[in-house]
């Protein structure tokens, strides 16, 4: 075989296998997203695209100028974002070192904590709706016997997104927890005990050598938290009742659990106002990159090992 035969078969291989996936992403997922960015700056008529008038920035500014829906939405889910990073991360953490103190069943309990991972997320949110019912569920139940007042829960304006959140993070916590647990595992032996030998006890060890360690994993686990939270929606749309307003959907009671997703979905969706939809979608795609960002410059270690 030539040299330059075997250059050709050398990299015509990688081009093989890689054109599938990158047709994949070209038609699934870039031009739907540059798509949606260009229906943003145009006055969408989805029966018949082509008659669509260019209006520019129109639809951002009305977002943030005109639509109480948009600001509330965009506070919850900010809300939404921090509490389930601040719940998820710090606990995820701290299952994964009880985990990893376990002589024996680390199996079971790794199991055991990851299995509301694996239910699906409407199955957990009608779960949960009939938990938090506040005639007959089992956490007023519980407040009863505890001598306790009873709660409205998600029937109550300023419960109901608080309701969600724990209820999501429930359900995400065993991801997080499997993921650091991994890169605990993973951690060079040598340097824990050297830390032992010089009489460092489990926090100092933890805060000296662990922490700093599991730097990659921790950016991972924050940033992958993050964009996740941006992107819920289904533990809303289950678990809520239907907002005053926002087209039938869920989001209540009120706007008090409204989010830019189902802002999204409402007038994508059921009311057809692509525009005003794809306006929203773009504004969580800015604001995503732009914490992802910051995120990497903040988080990301300053060295390897």
């Amino acid at each position: 075989m030539t040299e330059s035969k075997f250059v050709k078969n050398k990299y015509l291989f990688p081009i093989v296998v890689l054109a599938p996936v990158l047709v994949w992403y070209v038609l699934f997922m870039y031009y739907p997203v540059i798509y949606s960015i260009f229906a943003s700056f145009h006055l969408w008529v989805a029966e018949n695209p082509k008659e669509s008038t260019f209006v520019g920035l129109r639809n951002y500014v009305e977002l943030f100028t005109t639509d109480p829906r948009f600001k509330r939405a965009l506070a919850n889910t900010f809300l939404y974002v921090t509490l389930k990073v601040a719940i998820v991360v710090p606990f995820g953490l701290v299952f994964a070192l009880c985990l990893e103190y376990l002589k024996k069943g680390h199996k079971f309990y790794i199991f055991f904590v990851f299995l509301p991972a694996l239910c699906s997320a409407t199955a957990i949110g009608i779960l949960f709706t009939y938990f938090y019912q506040p005639s007959f569920g089992l956490f007023n139940e519980i407040l009863s016997k505890l001598g306790l007042q009873r709660q409205p829960f998600l029937s109550s304006s300023k419960q109901a997104i608080f309701c969600v959140i724990v209820t999501d993070s429930w359900g995400y916590i065993g991801f997080t927890t499997l993921i650091f647990f991994a890169g605990i595992m993973s951690l060079p032996s040598q340097f824990v005990e050297a830390a032992r030998v010089d009489g460092a006890g489990a926090l100092r060890t933890f805060f000296s050598i662990k922490l700093p360690l599991l730097g990659h994993t921790l950016v991972f686990i924050t940033i992958y938290t993050m964009i996740n939270a941006f992107q819920f929606f289904d533990f809303i749309f289950v678990m809520t009742s239907s907002g005053g307003g926002t087209g039938g959907a869920s989001g209540g009671p009120g706007y008090s659990s409204y989010v830019l997703s189902l802002l999204v979905y409402n007038e994508g969706m059921l009311r057809m106002h692509i525009d005003k939809a794809t306006a929203t979608a773009t504004v969580m795609l800015v604001i995503v990159m732009i914490l992802t960002l910051l995120q990497f410059k903040v988080l990301r270690p300053k060295w390897e090992y």
